[in-house]
Parts: C-alpha cells; structure tokens; sequence
C-alpha cells in the first residue's frame, strides 16, 4: 500500500521527471541499446518516460510494467505522444506477469540514493532471469555504491537546534531521533565537504548478480584518512552507474544535481580531525520489504564511536 501511495501520487513523479541529468542519461542509453526490431521491458514503468524513449530509439515493443494506479494517466500519455500502437502498459506486479516473449532489454530505474535501499534490485533480477534473452541488455548494468565521511553544516545546524531547548523545552529525544536518521537530496554535499575520499561500498552488474544474493544484507568495512585538518559529523553515500558502453551516471559529489542528492548519514557530534585522523566505518542495508530497508552505520574515531541503532526504513 505504501508503495502506491508514494508513486501513484505525481508528486512522486515530478522531480524525476524534472531531472534532466537522469532523465538525458536513460535517453541516450536506450538510445545505444535497442535497435529496430527489439522487444523492451520497463519495470516500474510510472508515466512511460522511459518506455517513450525506448520506442522513440525504434523498439517494435516495449511492455511498460507498472504496479500503481498511474498506469491510467501513463496510457494517456503514451497516446499522445502517438506510441499506444508500440507500447503495452500492464497494470501489474512484475513478479505476476506473464509476457508473450522474452526481450532484448530490460530497462528499470530502480536506484536510490545510493542504488540499493529501496530494495527493488530482487524484482529487476528476477524479471532478467525470467524475461531477458540470452546476451540481452540490462540498464542500467553495473552499479557501484560510494561512501565517504564528510562535514555537513545543514546537518550541525539541525542538530545544533534540537540541542538549544528551543522554546524553552528540552528536545534531546528528537536530536538523539535525528542521528539515526539520514537525510536524503543534499545536493549541497560536494566535494569540498568531503573529509577522505569515497570508496566503493559493493558493486551489482545486473547481468548476472545471483537472484538469492539480491535478498540478502549489503555490508561493507572501510578504513578512511583524513586528507586534511577539518570537522566531520557524518557519512554521505552515492552511487555510479554505467547506462551503456561509455556513458556513466554518476550522482557523486563533484557531479552536477539531481533528484537524489547525496544520502547523508549523521553521527552524534561533530569531531575536530587533523590530517592523518583514522575513520572506520561499518555499514550496513538490510533489505525488509520489496521496496524498503533498514540501514545501520557504525563509525569510530579513536575513543570516540557511535551507533545508529535501528536506522530508518525507506519506502520507495
């Protein structure tokens, strides 16, 4: 029901629509990927964006799953935009659905702010097992999740407020509530706020990461440097995706905005780090629902350590 109600809504849909360094980069790669004569798949296909473009590129048909009730508005859509005769919109689960024919791409948007926590990677692997023919295309292909410890002041000053008895009340309950939960689309994280350089957490090719794997916890152990004397009160995660044989969508944080932003996650307090200064992180996703997880960061920096508990569920 969650799921509805969050993309069924156009307030869900507009922002990705609106952004055009996705929406350019999933163009061009289909623009690559099919050729004339090509049978497509969309998964979670919302208003058809990505399913136009494929049948734009020549695609003899593309079959547009979408699980919400914005199928009714996407099949107004793609008839107006004269495509209803190339593309097939199915209101269904992808898991449901029974198709006339196995296809040569498979196209899904399923990435979060750092590709994985929305949990939808289990349903586009599924489908590709089901679905996709021998040599076929995914897009996006390989994935790579980033993470880097960094100095938000957004974040202080957030903090910095619960702490200040606002009103004349004590709020230590809600700043201790707002470390264990992370903030999404902070387009303002760049590379300047960076306090190590970002490493990689995993990576997904979707050509042949395991069905079973994809149902499992994603974890990962870093050991960061600081490069320079500067504060840090947090993580920040993205990701990078490769869409086609040369064309990258990366959401990092020397890359332009998008709808994404950087995945910000706080600790407790912010640290004073002088070159040199050792940052071990311990993450982890863990998937719930299709369509939600938990995450759970740990950081210590000598003496000092800090545990998120239970992070905060996403719901796609």
């Amino acid at each position: 029901m969650t799921l509805d109600i969050n993309y069924w809504n156009l307030c869900g849909h507009e922002p990705m629509l609106q952004d055009t360094i996705r929406c350019h980069a999933f163009r061009e790669a289909l623009e690559e990927a099919v050729k004339p004569g090509c049978a497509v798949l969309d998964i979670g296909a919302g208003t058809g964006i990505l399913s136009m473009f494929a049948a734009q590129a020549g695609a003899r048909v593309v079959y547009a799953v979408e699980r919400t009730g914005v199928t009714s508005l996407a099949r107004e859509i793609i008839a107006d935009n004269g495509f209803a005769d190339r593309i097939q919109v199915i209101h269904q689960d992808i898991q449901d659905v029974k198709l006339p024919e196995k296809v040569d791409v498979i196209v899904s948007e399923w990435l979060g702010g750092y590709a994985v926590e929305e949990n939808l990677l289990p349903i586009v692997v599924q489908a590709r097992d089901r679905w996709l023919k021998p040599g076929g295309t995914m897009i996006p292909g390989k994935v790579t999740s980033w993470l880097a410890p960094v100095y938000d002041p957004h974040l202080r000053q957030d903090l910095d407020f619960w702490r200040s008895y606002a009103y004349g009340f004590e709020y230590k309950a809600a700043g201790r509530a707002a470390c264990r939960d992370y903030r999404c689309g902070c387009n303002h994280v760049k590379t300047e706020n960076l306090v190590s350089p970002g490493q990689e957490m995993w990576l997904v090719d979707s050509i042949n990461f395991p069905y079973a794997k994809s149902l499992e916890p994603f974890v990962c152990h870093l050991e960061f440097v600081a490069d320079r004397a500067t504060q840090f009160n947090g993580l920040a995660a993205w990701f990078r995706a490769d869409l086609g044989r040369t064309l990258v969508l990366d959401i990092g944080p020397d890359h332009g905005d998008t709808h994404w932003g950087r995945t910000v996650f706080p600790i407790d307090t912010t640290l004073n780090v002088t070159a040199g200064t050792r940052i071990v992180v311990d993450f982890e996703m863990v998937p719930l629902t299709i369509g939600a997880s938990l995450a759970k960061w740990d950081v210590t920096v000598g003496d000092y350590h800090f545990r998120s508990e239970a992070g905060t569920a996403v719901v796609g």
